[in-house]
């Protein structure tokens, strides 16, 4: 079968063709049908060996089909595909989850982060009482209906920037559950001490990309976080960290680590997995109490924590401690993000490129720094597309996303070639897209 009678096929069963709409890629005009993976590579349906920029979105940190998440999965199997029991691996996850998270104390499995982060917010409102949420513009929390509002608004049905509008994300979800919700710009301080002035003493919690991928890659500039903390602790807010793309990714810590902020609650989950299905909502014991059978928020079901990911999680989190691991990362993505600069710089493309560890955004037609969502909003979307087509062409991958990234089975070489595509890729879309002036994202 040839990849057009695959998607063809596919097409005949499923919605689009895909078992998830962001696995449809607009770009290279149909989704990435895949027969393997190993390493920093996959191997579509074809035949044709492609190095990964996609990576899982995130999840694959260690990249395809390692060795000891494989032999996990495979020590699992052998001990008879069950699931809805506890098993002594369970409690030992949740021992290195504490070990390695600042905020954790008591841990809960799931499977996935729109699961995961849908049960934190429920427990921030058992734990506080409250029913009010704050969230950030341009921040993603999974799909569902209490939390899809404002991940990618239209401008001009966003509101005004420093008082934004509760945007539903799909069609379905029923007007009256923006009512409790309260949608903050990132990195403006003013208006979240105006937010907590006016809602404060409603809120059950304040939930937030701690590093904002799901807009490319927006770091929050400096004291922001500490704020949020500040005044969390002040009105009796619960601070949620979605650690679900963050976790993992730049420090053994996560984000809370790496910038130095505890929250009171947090959700990991993508590369916790190793490539595995499973997710883990953590945090202080007062709060994590209120779950049942201690408390009274639900949190429960039949393929929570299956043994298979539970014992791929624990191998994951085993690399990831490894002395030097991150070290190693960071020093080659440093060396991969100068070269990819220096292509850039030598293009003549407007292209402003952010990057936190192994997952960066682009920002085609953006001059200057973004900081929150509106300013990621303004990039040329068409530019991107030809971008990604274009190192599509030259056997590179990148999903239509606002986040791109490695794993730590990529190599200096691996991605030496990458910057080099990169840079080819940079020239088809100065060809194509000629004269193309910055937009101030304004």
């Amino acid at each position: 079968m040839t990849s057009e009678q695959h998607v063809a096929f596919a097409r005949r069963y499923l919605p689009g063709g895909v078992s998830a709409t962001a696995r449809a890629n607009a770009a290279i005009g149909h989704p990435l049908y895949v027969r393997c993976g190993d390493g920093a590579r996959v191997i579509d349906i074809g035949g044709r060996e492609l190095i990964d920029m996609c990576v899982s979105h995130g999840a694959a940190l260690l990249g395809h089909n390692h060795v000891a998440v494989k032999a996990a999965v495979q020590e699992a199997l052998d001990q008879g595909i069950i699931c809805a029991y506890e098993t002594l691996d369970h409690a030992r996850l949740a021992e290195q989850v504490v070990e390695m998270i600042p905020c954790a104390e008591l841990v809960r499995f799931a499977g996935s982060g729109t699961e995961t982060v849908m049960h934190g917010l429920r427990l921030a409102r058992a734990a506080t009482g409250r029913t009010k949420v704050m969230k950030f513009e341009g921040h993603f929390h999974g799909y569902s209906d209490g939390l899809n509002y404002s991940v990618a608004p239209p401008i001009p049905s966003a509101g005004p920037p420093d008082r934004p509008t509760a945007h539903p994300e799909s069609a379905g979800m029923p007007a009256n559950l923006a009512h409790d919700l309260v949608i903050l710009p990132f990195n403006d301080p003013e208006a979240l001490e105006r937010a907590f002035h006016a809602h404060g003493n409603d809120t059950a919690t304040l939930v937030l990309e701690p590093i904002n991928y799901d807009s490319g890659c927006i770091v929050p500039q400096a004291g922001f976080i500490e704020h949020c903390r500040e005044l969390c602790s002040e009105y009796g807010v619960v601070l949620f960290f979605d650690e679900i793309l963050t976790a993992f990714r730049m420090h053994p810590a996560g984000a809370q680590g790496y910038l130095g902020v505890t929250p009171d609650l947090c959700a990991l989950g993508k590369a916790f997995g190793g490539g595995m299905p499973i997710s883990a909502l953590t945090g202080r014991r007062a709060v994590m109490e209120h779950l049942r059978p201690l408390g009274e928020s639900e949190m429960s079901g039949t393929f929570l924590a299956h043994l298979t990911a539970v014992k791929a999680a624990r191998a994951a989190l085993h690399e990831y401690a490894r002395p030097g691991f991150f070290e190693a990362l960071n020093a080659r993505a440093d060396r991969f993000y100068r070269a990819f600069q220096g292509a850039i710089e030598r293009s003549g493309v407007r292209l402003r490129l952010q990057h936190v560890g192994p997952r960066f955004g682009l920002y085609f037609g953006v001059a200057g720094p973004v900081t929150n969502y509106r300013e990621a909003a303004a990039q040329d979307r068409a530019m991107l597309m030809t971008f990604i087509a274009a190192c599509f062409e030259r056997g590179v991958y990148l999903a239509v996303s606002p986040h791109h990234g490695f794993s730590a089975a990529h190599t200096d070489a691996d991605l030496g070639h990458v910057a080099d595509v990169f840079e080819e890729a940079l020239q088809q879309v100065h060809r194509a897209h000629p004269g193309t002036e910055p937009r101030d994202g304004g």
